[in-house]
C-alpha cells in the first residue's frame, strides 16, 4: 500500500507543478529517482522542489515505510542563482524542522505537498535560528583535591556562561595521600559554552594558566592537569550545558560510566556540533 500512496502523490505533485509551471516565480519539480518500485531501503525515491519565492531548493526522500510507517525527510539548500535573498545554514536548518514538524501532524498519510506549502508564505526573517557562533570546551581533570576551591575557580573562569561539571568523589578518610584534602573528587569532566571562539579560547586559557585552580597536596594552591576532550562550534540550536536544575552553574555526581554516558552524550560534538 505505500507504494501505491507513493506513486498517487507523485503523480499529483508533477500536476500540481506542472500546472504553475507558466507562471512567474513558479516553483520548479524534478523527480531525482529511483522510480517508486525499484526504490529500496538504502536507496528510496527522491525528487527536489525549487522554490525561488525564498530561493531554496528542497530535496524530499519518500522512505520505503512512508507514509504508514514513517515521514518524508526533507533536506533545504540555498537555490545557486546569485538570489538577492541569503539562505545561511542556519536559516536551511530552521526550515528542515519546520517542514519535519509539518508532517508529524500527518500520520500515516501522504503528506509532501501539504508540508511543502508552508514555504508559499515563508518569511525568512521570522526564523528562530538560535544563536550562531557559540563554542563549547569539554576537558577532564583526572584528581581534584579541594573540590571546594577548584568549583570556585571554575565558576569565575565561566564568567557567567553557563557550564556544568559531572565527578566521582574519593573515599581519603585515612589515605595519608589526601590528608590536605578537602572533599576531593576524581575523573571530573567540565563543559562550558561560550558566545563566542574568543570567549572559549580565554576560558581554557585561564583554567591552564591559573595558579590557584586547585590546591597540591601540601594545601597550596596550584594549577591542574587537564586533558581536553573536545572544543567545537555549536549547532545554532543546540542546547546549552545548563544544569538539570535550570542553573548556569551547577555540578553533578555520577557513579558508573553508563551514568556518565547519559549526562555527556547529549552535549558532545556528535550531537551538538556544526
Amino acid at each position: 500500500q505505500n507504494r501505491a500512496d507513493q506513486i498517487a502523490e507523485l503523480k499529483a505533485l508533477r500536476q500540481q507543478y506542472r500546472r504553475a509551471a507558466g507562471q512567474d516565480d513558479a516553483d520548479a519539480f524534478e523527480f531525482l529517482g529511483p522510480k517508486v518500485p525499484e526504490a529500496t531501503v538504502d536507496n528510496p525515491t527522491r525528487m527536489e522542489i525549487s522554490n525561488r519565492r525564498n530561493d531554496l531548493r528542497v530535496t524530499v526522500t519518500l522512505p520505503s515505510g512512508y507514509p504508514s510507517q514513517t515521514s518524508p525527510s526533507f533536506e533545504v539548500n540555498a537555490l545557486e542563482n546569485g538570489c538577492a535573498q541569503t539562505i545561511t545554514p542556519a536559516h536551511a536548518d530552521a526550515i528542515q524542522e519546520l517542514l519535519e514538524e509539518q508532517a508529524t501532524y500527518m500520520p500515516g498519510m501522504p503528506c509532501v505537498a501539504m508540508c511543502l506549502m508552508i514555504l508559499d508564505d515563508l518569511d525568512l526573517t521570522s526564523l528562530d535560528l538560535g544563536q550562531p557562533g557559540r563554542c563549547r570546551s569539554i576537558f577532564k581533570v583526572d584528581v581534584v583535591n579541594n573540590s571546594k576551591q577548584f568549583t570556585k575557580s571554575l565558576k569565575s573562569a565561566a564568567n557567567g556562561n553557563p557550564c556544568v561539571y559531572f565527578y566521582r568523589t574519593i573515599e581519603c578518610q585515612n589515605n595519608a595521600k589526601f590528608s590536605f584534602a578537602v572533599d576531593p573528587w576524581r575523573a571530573v569532566y567540565c563543559l562550558c559554552d561560550a558566545p563566542t571562539k574568543k570567549e572559549a579560547v580565554d576560558f581554557m586559557k585561564t583554567i591552564r594558566t591559573d595558579n590557584a585552580m586547585d590546591m597540591d597536596m601540601l594545601g597550596k594552591p596550584g594549577k591542574i592537569q587537564l586533558t581536553v576532550i573536545e572544543e567545537f562550534e555549536m549547532k545554532p540550536k543546540a542546547k546549552n550545558v545548563d544544569g538539570a536544575s535550570g542553573l548556569v552553574f551547577e555540578g553533578c555526581e555520577y557513579r558508573t560510566d553508563t551514568d556518565l554516558d547519559e549526562l555527556m552524550n547529549p552535549f558532545l560534538a556528535t550531537a551538538a556540533g556544526v
